[in-house]
């Protein structure tokens, strides 16, 4: 509720772009007095029990410049590591979709020849020849005067081949 009263007074007031970092500054209680203060407070305090004094470094939040160019350094070689592996990632999720696609490919292939193995099975049937010989190229079963009957124990005559063309074409 306090900020609602403080809105209407004169406690807030314009400060120009260029100048909002003078004005930042300029409103900040100075903490600097107050450390040396303290720093001079706890050495009397030490001097009076005899201690010895040793001056301290003040090293306060500051990073130094190495210390910032290390965590630059692990920073910039971590993003590359996850973009890496980011980048491996969806390599191999397109690779396995690639496989998939093949796998699928050669599941239809291989039914296709299973289908085409049943064609030629039931096309080299003896019922099958029967009907394309007969349809197809109009031939008959012979007469049994077309008929040769060899006989075991016949001698082979030289003009075995011509009797048999010989029968054939009449």
């Amino acid at each position: 509720m306090a900020a609602v009263d403080r809105a209407y007074t004169s406690e807030y007031y314009y400060v120009a772009p260029s100048n909002y970092a003078e004005e930042f500054v300029r409103q900040m209680p100075s903490r600097r007095k107050q450390y040396v203060q303290e720093e001079s407070v706890r050495e009397r305090s030490q001097v009076n029990k005899g201690m010895e004094v040793l001056p301290q470094t003040r090293q306060g939040n500051l990073i130094s410049q190495a210390g910032l160019l290390r965590a630059i350094v692990i920073l910039v070689v971590l993003g590359a590591l996850l973009i890496g592996s980011v980048w491996m990632t969806a390599k191999a999720a397109d690779i396995k979709y690639s496989i998939n696609k093949v796998n699928k490919e050669s599941v239809l292939l291989e039914d296709e020849i299973d289908l085409l193995r049943i064609k030629i099975e039931s096309a080299n049937g003896i019922e099958a020849v029967e009907a394309y010989a007969i349809n197809e190229m109009g031939m008959k079963y012979p007469r049994a005067d077309q008929c040769i009957y060899i006989e075991k124990d016949a001698v082979v005559r030289e003009d075995l081949v011509s009797m048999i063309k010989q029968k054939a074409y009449q």
